[in-house]
């Protein structure tokens, strides 16, 4: 055997070894919560009865468990490895907030998509273009010749896959031989493609507002993705180094709502944290009036809920901190009424003041 078969025998028995260790057993949810006992994890604001029942019928133990990650370990002594100061109900918490949190998120990149099609459509017209040349150029930028000498084309491909949805089938039947004009295309098309259209159309143009739109609406694709397919947001506050550097406009719009400097260092280096600040930064600069008051009303909602049991983590330098930003970026691009809540004026001056105690503790994990 040649040393060259042997070394990629070798790796492949390597990875068969990695992933029979990665493998885990099935855990009922009496020994899920025995494992998180073990980790450290208290049960003193939910009994154990309660956090089984939790685990068989509202949430699954990966996702519950992903949230660990916000806490720190103790690193020496007698509880070596195990969780400081957490408890099963912040775990429950912090996955009710991250949910609440996509719900917001989600409809908010669709509102983006959308005013962002009317404003490149305007462009379009604003350059002169008839509508069809410019969405025929695109397409033909598109091809590449297999190995058959066969030229394929992706996205065609992508859009003749609609003939089968009762959404889009009339529109192709309309318009066949893909003689789209740019107002039926941008239709047919998914928010990945029509972002490559965008960057085609930027550099067409040569105008470099709209390419720099581009890359802002990089973050968002990613962040609707991650929403769409239900995948957890919060799960990884202190980890997750972001992978570009943040958008100008985007940290310039931080820095015009009064958040601190060292705060948009700290966050805009964290992957989840940049793109959460850079929809909430494209809504408020691209939907219309009436948009951005209704989602304004649902995001103080969603921020008064985020304060309910915030003193569960008034010793987490990193989630109070992760919580303050995302309420100071509310307050600062949706300022209509109260950041926090509209109650009684009590329970208001209540929150404002937890608010206030939030950015204290939250300097810390900055």
């Amino acid at each position: 055997m040649s040393e060259r078969v042997q070394g990629y025998s070798f790796m492949v028995e390597s990875q068969l070894d990695a992933a029979a260790r990665n493998r885990k057993p099935w855990l009922t949810p009496v020994q899920q919560v025995e494992h998180l006992k073990q980790k450290g994890v208290r049960f003193e604001k939910i009994s154990e009865e309660d956090a089984c029942t939790y685990l068989e019928r509202n949430n699954n133990f990966f996702r519950i468990r992903s949230y660990r990650t916000n806490f720190e370990k103790v690193a020496e002594g007698a509880r070596a490895g195990q969780y400081v100061n957490l408890d099963f109900k912040m775990l429950i918490d912090l996955s009710i907030i991250d949910m609440l949190l996509r719900n917001e998120l989600l409809p908010m990149t669709l509102d983006i998509e959308h005013f962002a099609k009317v404003n490149l459509l305007r462009e379009i017209e604003r350059h002169g273009e008839d509508g069809y040349a410019i969405v025929e150029d695109f397409l033909a930028e598109a091809d590449w010749v297999n190995s058959e000498g066969r030229t394929c084309n992706r996205t065609k491909d992508e859009i003749a896959r609609g003939q089968s949805s009762a959404y889009t089938s009339g529109l192709l039947e309309k318009h066949p031989e893909h003689d789209y004009p740019v107002w039926i295309f941008m239709e047919l098309v998914s928010f990945g493609t029509f972002l490559r259209f965008m960057k085609f159309c930027a550099d067409r143009f040569g105008d470099k507002r709209l390419r720099d739109d581009y890359y802002v609406l990089q973050n968002v694709k990613a962040l609707r993705n991650a929403c769409a397919h239900n995948n957890c947001v919060l799960n990884n506050m202190i980890g997750c180094p972001a992978r570009h550097n943040a958008q100008p406009a985007v940290t310039q719009g931080l820095e015009s709502i009064g958040i601190s400097l060292s705060q948009r260092r700290s966050k805009m280096k964290n992957e989840v944290f940049q793109q959460i600040a850079t929809v909430l930064y494209a809504h408020q600069r691209w939907v219309s009036e009436g948009v951005r008051r209704n989602r304004g009303d649902s995001l103080r909602k969603f921020s008064n809920r985020m304060l309910k049991n915030w003193e569960f983590y008034k010793d987490n330098g990193q989630v109070v901190s992760g919580f303050f930003f995302i309420l100071r970026m509310i307050s600062g691009w949706y300022p209509d009424g109260n950041p926090v809540a509209q109650d009684d004026r009590a329970s208001r001056g209540t929150k404002e003041k937890a608010v206030e105690e939030m950015g204290n503790c939250g300097a810390a994990g900055e």
